[in-house]
């Protein structure tokens, strides 16, 4: 996560469908969660110091008939790299249910690299509480799932009220000690955030894959990450629910699994907060509380008592007027975080909004290319027909489409005979993780079609470079978008990351088996991975080829965050 342009770091949004004492269990675990880190937990209402740079605030909402509505403990951490702030709110309703968040905001004070972790009290309120989301409950070790159990299964997968992903593993067909480790420490990480199954048996397996169909199956070994509203009758709608193999699962060199706890996490930060979250307020109980007992002790006075009175009335303002100062203080603070978070919101909004033109751009050029390709394709069946070759005029086999993921793509560059990738593939395959990775990796196929278009045209006489190819209208020729493309890095950023961008290529190209490589095109323009491919045009050389040495997230340049 980018901390310099979203201070918040984690977010958890739990529905506890009935809890008679819910505010007593939150403040419980809270208490334990202060006192493991400060050595104590003051839980009533106001501000309250638990080290030179640590301040509670605690505040609590009522009903007209006193009960209470709503709690907010708020724990904020000044410290030498960052200003840390934990929230945690809770808001009950008439049936005894309740909604919980727990998020932590991070604003840092400088460069230093920062990598926040959820809080550990979120798995305690999980324990404690037994959240449910839609029809699944929320626990903190995966569930066991039989045969008998998959039309339940399946219900919590397609129920339209569930807003949190579903991780559904299946156990490999042979007992496998990486595996279950892999799979038990992920699945904590993931307790909270996440409703969490197991197949258990190969039964269960086949069960499973006969209820919801072949595209969307777990197979042996197998972990997919379910989102929200699957529909198992629409094969294309599989590719929204990553997976990992067993045998990615079972390498000791892959660490894909590692993305399974980032993103039910990222996904749980970014949903928003329930309207009944949202819009609590909590007024100042305490210092009206303070401020009335003060004027019934002042009218309470009697004139033999006036001098006594008034020493104590002395007494009494200064203590008011230092928790005033205390209070604009904290004041001050919260306005200040709140301003950087308000400056947060206003750049995400503003990257959104470029980002959502520059695909509408991409989406309107795409469908021109299909548009020519459809046409293209019509003339070509008509004159055909014309020379009475009916038969070749019907595509028998369907060609496939863009791939929908790094890992698909990396399976079909065989397609391409013009260019040779020397990439690592792990780096590719650390897109799949990111919200993005649809997108991505369809933009990197048909930047792979565009430089491979260009390597055959290179063959058939072609006499300019990448770039000409990509401004030239020859029929068949596949482009790439110029504003997209850099032929070149600066100076600075190859005198101060230069290493960075030395790839692997065949031992005839150098006998090192790596050389520089500057060119590279754009897979997105926003945010800090923003993918980027490098590539070495080998065409006039003895390959004879594009030689693709990098696809993986944007690498260190000036404007590197």
């Amino acid at each position: 996560m980018d901390l310099n342009s979203n201070p918040l770091a984690h977010r958890t949004i739990l529905t506890v469908p009935s809890a008679e004492n819910s505010f007593q269990v939150v403040r419980r675990i809270s208490a334990q969660w202060l006192t493991g880190k400060f050595g104590s937990a003051p839980l009533t209402s106001g501000h309250h110091h638990l080290d030179e740079g640590s301040v509670l605030t605690n505040h609590a909402a009522y009903l007209p008939d006193g009960a209470e509505h709503a709690i907010r403990l708020q724990l904020r951490e000044d410290r030498t790299e960052a200003t840390w702030r934990t929230t945690i709110m809770a808001v009950a309703f008439e049936d005894r249910s309740a909604l919980l968040t727990v998020g932590l905001e991070v604003f840092p004070n400088g460069d230093t690299p920062l990598a926040p972790a959820r809080p550990r009290l979120v798995r305690d309120l999980v324990q404690e509480l037994e959240p449910t989301d839609g029809p699944a409950r929320l626990t903190l070790e995966s569930q066991g799932v039989d045969a008998e159990g998959i039309d339940a299964l399946i219900d919590v997968l397609c129920d339209p009220t569930r807003r949190m992903p579903v991780i559904v593993a299946a156990q490999p067909l042979r007992p496998n000690t990486l595996w279950s480790k892999r799979l038990g420490q992920a699945m904590r990480q993931c307790a909270g955030a996440a409703s969490l199954y197991v197949l258990t048996d190969a039964e269960a397996v086949d069960g499973f894959r006969a209820a919801i169909g072949e595209y969307h199956r777990v197979a042996p070994g197998a972990v997919r990450t379910f989102l929200t509203e699957v529909d198992p009758a629409w094969s294309k709608d599989a590719s929204r629910h990553r997976f990992l193999t067993v045998a990615r699962m079972s390498d000791p060199q892959d660490r894909a699994w590692f993305g399974l706890a980032r993103t039910v996490q990222r996904l749980s930060t970014e949903a928003p907060l329930p309207e009944a979250l949202r819009t609590l307020s909590f007024p100042d109980d305490a210092g009206r509380r303070h401020r009335a007992e003060r004027q019934a002790a002042l009218t309470s006075v009697r004139p033999s008592e006036e001098l006594t009175g008034m020493r104590k009335d002395v007494e009494d303002l200064k203590a008011l007027l230092a928790q005033a100062d205390e209070e604009l203080r904290e004041a001050a603070l919260t306005a200040d975080l709140s301003a950087r978070t308000a400056t947060s919101l206003e750049e995400q909004l503003h990257a959104a909004v470029q980002r959502a033109d520059e695909d509408m751009e991409e989406a309107l050029r795409a469908l021109d290319d299909v548009e020519r390709a459809r046409a293209e394709a019509d003339i070509l069946r008509r004159r055909l027909r014309e020379e009475g070759r009916y038969d070749d005029t019907v595509v028998v086999e369907q060609p496939p489409g863009v791939p929908d993921s790094f890992e698909e793509l990396w399976e079909r560059l065989d397609t391409f005979e013009g260019i040779q990738v020397t990439a690592d593939k792990g780096r590719a395959l650390e897109l799949d993780d990111a919200e993005r990775a649809r997108v991505w990796a369809a933009k990197a196929w048909n930047a792979l079609r565009a430089l491979d278009s260009y390597a055959h045209a290179a063959k058939e006489g072609f006499n300019g470079g990448f770039y000409q190819h990509c401004t030239s209208d020859r029929p068949g020729a596949v482009n790439w978008p110029l504003k997209q493309l850099a032929t070149v890095e600066s100076d600075t950023t190859m005198n101060r990351w230069g290493a960075e961008r030395i790839f692997a290529v065949p031992l005839e190209v150098d006998s090192s088996g790596r050389t520089e490589m500057q060119a590279h095109l754009k897979l997105d323009s926003k945010g800090s991975t923003s993918p980027r491919i490098y590539f070495l045009d080998d065409t006039k050389g003895v390959t004879r080829r594009v030689i693709v040495g990098y696809v993986g997230p944007h690498l260190t340049n000036t404007k590197t965050n």
